[in-house]
């Protein structure tokens, strides 16, 4: 990898070779990186400043984003290196001067052989050498601006790209100086000591057990700050080949694998500690804090809780140096002192209206820290004292129903105990009255979301009720950021959670091109979700300017039909549109109605998307104009003329910059994508009831690549480009009654519970390569896989004891995309559209 030098050392041994260690830190090409926060500190407001680095890349791909800082805060400053297609470099520095760049053409970078890279800025000058020799090098002026940028090392870290890099990388230096030619080319054939003159970042990446279990490590040293500038290791898996420390050692070096410690309980049993070191010397321990003792390899508990950290030593003997100390910690847990946290979400404190004394639906979230030893094991609703059924939904939400005795006051209690019996209770007050008037409440205000800002949460104190109301209109505001107004039409989406932890997306909107608008929404058949505390979540894709979202939420007192309503999903997927290998692609749904269900209704979305005049037969499916159908136990029942006429505008939205006026399949720039509602009261007797969606029969997209007589350059311009005609569909079952729905709520002690299959939402979707997967809480240890649409492998990472992850393969082409999440037991898999 890189040249042997000679030198004495006075040490076990009399003389010996002394050469750069053939360590190395890897890259897997996923998400893997280091970051060091605050990075551009070390060079703010200088105008001299060199980076260098050695890089193996296990090949040439796109976006490989190598070293530097780039885009993650304030200031202006800016200087890294990222491999292009075919090998090529963009190698720029940013100052107060302006942008200055040295573009290595194609073939600059070789797969598979370590190169060495330096970047020097003096002033006057920007450098670029390759294994000590010119790349290119261009006048620039100014000086580094920021303070707060991060300095990356396998990822260019810019909002919005996976610029990550697949390879391999060995010391990565930052200086506060401009080196020299004489300064790199002794650097490429010997270490920097660490104490030399303008030296801020200096990573050797000599750490931890070449290929082996290194998870206790947890940041890359820095051998300079003693440990304040140490990078964090980021989603890497340390405990493989391609995601961890790897090379070799020196014949008389040695290295310890100490394997991250699980959490433990005070009480828990003396256990035995498994550090291996590559010399097979044994290893010694011992407490560096924390309420612990250690006697050779078994460590003992006092009792007490804290953090404890050990530290696993081998001392060398006449054939190999002294190891590097490495440490592994964990929590002693006092099981009786950690309690379950109670988020009651219905009632809360306060009025519950109720036009007559019916059930009113008690609901709650709880959850426990330090859930690898601990979990939620008893769960009770008691209302005055009067025990009360509970449903557990295996996400941590928790439901009941309760029915009031007279209009009055009472207290509603959650007790939980913990798997060790520790118990805590939570209490709301409410009054039940009658209902008198109408309720106008806003769920959210000036949600923020741009280039920069992903999906956002927010959380609504809402009325409680039962029967109250008779009707919900929603008044979704969508106005322009400070910056100004978002130029396109990108596809967006408010969703509600209800008290079953399931999302529900209730109002789909497009945005308009460049103007704000009003918008306004009858959101009554979503009652059931439209109660209590309520979290909403905003999607929005977008790689501009953004929006400003707020909702408000108009409650009508009044009678409503019934009492008491329910969701149930239906087709929520992307579906490709006219692909010749399968024309009919939703799920056959055989669906039962509860017995007490009085009326019903389809409601239903279907946007028509991904058109290329290039590329797909008629402009589908945003410009093609399409009839589908809902079949009904085998018979065609209802028809879907999905066409909006956008001009003038349905939401009155307009004008508007752009192409807005053209009519659209299902859908208009600056409007709510209106529900298409199917009565379906007549079939509740006939349950189960089958139910197909079928599109549009008389439409075929013969440029689709699964066509067969698709041929590039003669049918079509490109019959495998990718980004084919889809349907983004969500649908929904409501169920009506005038009594509960889901009140199967006998007693269920929640530690019996068998483990269910996965379930996991991803958002937002459609997306421009950057989005959250988003899994139940009972899933442990899974792995997120994507995959493209012919089954090859993009991404793929494990978790553990992670519920939200955000995910960025922006850097590849749009198209249809699967996002799979799996165990040792289940899978489960979502579509995903990425757009550019």
């Amino acid at each position: 990898m890189k040249k042997i030098y000679t030198s004495i050392v006075i040490s076990l041994f009399s003389i010996i070779l002394f050469g750069q260690s053939n360590q190395y830190i890897h890259f897997d090409g996923q998400n893997d990186y280091i970051s060091v926060e605050n990075g551009a500190q070390y060079i703010n407001g200088l105008s001299a400043f060199s980076m260098t680095g050695w890089f193996y890349a296990d090949k040439l791909q796109y976006g490989a984003g190598m070293m530097g800082i780039r885009g993650e805060g304030n200031g202006s400053g800016q200087i890294y290196l990222l491999q292009l297609g075919n090998g090529g470099l963009e190698c720029r520095i940013n100052t107060s001067g302006g942008l200055f760049q040295v573009v290595g053409a194609d073939s600059t970078v070789i797969a598979e052989q370590w190169q060495h890279y330096a970047f020097v800025y003096d002033g006057s000058t920007f450098k670029v050498y390759i294994d000590g020799n010119l790349l290119g090098s261009t006048n620039a002026s100014g000086v580094f601006q920021s303070t707060d940028k991060p300095f990356g090392i396998g990822k260019s870290l810019i909002s919005g790209f996976n610029f990550v890099y697949p390879g391999r990388a060995d010391e990565v230096t930052l200086w506060s100086k401009a080196l020299t030619l004489s300064d790199i080319t002794y650097m490429i054939s010997n270490e920097p000591v660490g104490n030399e003159t303008g030296l801020e970042l200096y990573f050797k990446c000599n750490q931890g057990y070449p290929f082996g279990n290194n998870t206790s490590i947890t940041h890359l040293k820095n051998e300079i700050g003693n440990g304040a500038r140490d990078g964090l290791i980021n989603n890497m898996a340390m405990q493989d080949s391609t995601s961890n420390f790897g090379g070799t050692l020196e014949p008389y070096v040695q290295a310890i694998s100490f394997p991250q410690l699980a959490n433990k309980e005070v009480n828990d049993a003396p256990f035995a500690l498994n550090a291996v070191t590559t010399s097979g010397l044994p290893v010694s321990y011992s407490i560096i804090s924390g309420p612990a003792t250690v006697s050779g390899n078994t460590l003992t508990l006092t009792g007490t809780s804290g953090t404890v950290v050990v530290e696993a030593n081998q001392a060398g003997n006449g054939s190999f140096f002294a190891a590097e100390p490495v440490q592994s910690s964990f929590e002693a847990i006092d099981a009786s002192t950690v309690f379950a946290s109670v988020d009651i979400r219905n009632p809360l404190s306060g009025y519950v209206y109720a036009r007559t004394l019916s059930p009113i639906e008690l609901a709650a979230v709880i959850d426990i820290s330090y859930s690898d030893i601990l979990s939620v094991g008893d769960v009770k609703f008691e209302v005055n004292g009067e025990n009360v059924g509970v449903k557990y939904w295996d996400n941590l939400h928790y439901t009941g129903w309760w029915t009031p005795p007279a209009y009055g006051t009472y207290t509603f209690d959650v007790i939980a105990k913990n798997n060790y019996g520790a118990s805590y209770t939570e209490s709301v007050t409410f009054e039940v009255v009658n209902p008198n008037a109408d309720i106008n409440i806003d769920a959210f205000n000036s949600i923020l979301i741009n280039a920069g800002v992903g999906p956002q949460e927010a959380e609504a104190t809402l009325p409680c009720y039962v029967g109250a109301f008779d009707s919900i209109i929603g008044l979704l505001d969508v106005a322009c950021t400070p910056q100004g107004c978002d130029e396109w039409d990108f596809l967006a989406n408010v969703e509600a959670q209800g008290h079953n932890g399931e999302w529900y997306q209730i109002i789909r909107y497009i945005t308009p091109y460049g103007v704000p608008c009003n918008h306004q929404i009858d959101l009554t058949d979503f009652m059931s979700l439209l109660q209590g505390k309520v979290k909403f979540r905003v999607n929005y894709s977008t790689q501009g300017l953004g929006f400003q979202y707020s909702l408000n939420l108009d409650y009508k007192e009044g009678t409503p039909d019934y009492v008491y309503s329910k969701i149930d999903k239906l087709w929520n997927d992307t579906y490709n549109f006219g692909d010749y290998a399968d024309l009919q692609p939703c799920e056959t749904y055989n669906f039962d109605y509860d017995a007490n269900t009085l009326a019903s209704k389809l409601k239903l979305i279907s946007t028509g998307h991904g058109w290329d005049v290039n590329y797909n037969t008629g402009n589908a499916a945003e410009f093609h104009e399409d009839t589908h159908h809902i079949w009904v136990n085998g018979n065609e029942t209802f028809s879907q003329h999905n066409w909006y006429d956008c001009n003038p505008n349905p939401d009155n939205c307009s004008p508007q910059n752009g192409t807005w006026y053209y009519d659209r399949a299902g859908w208009c720039p600056g409007a709510i994508a209106q529900w298409f509602d199917y009565n379906m009261t007549p079939f509740i007797n006939s349950s189960p009831v089958q139910l197909n969606y079928i599109f549009d029969e008389n439409y075929i997209d013969l440029c689709h690549p699964n066509h067969p007589d698709c041929v590039t350059g003669v049918t079509c311009n490109n019959c495998d480009q990718g980004f084919n005609p889809h349907l983004i569909v969500s649908s929904y079952v409501i169920s009506k009654s005038n009594t509960p729905f889901n009140t199967d709520t006998t007693y269920t002690n929640i530690a019996e519970v068998i483990e269910n299959p996965i379930k996991f939402d991803v958002y937002p979707n459609p997306n421009f390569g950057k989005f959250y997967v988003d899994v139940n809480n009972s899933v442990k240890n899974y792995t997120i896989a994507i995959y493209d649409v012919m089954g090859k492998a993009i991404l793929e990472t494990q978790k553990i004891n992670d519920t939200k992850t955000l995910i960025d393969i922006s850097g590849t082409a749009k198209g249809v995309y699967m996002v799979q999440v799996r165990t040792e037991q289940y899978s489960l898999t979502h579509k995903i559209i990425v757009e550019k």
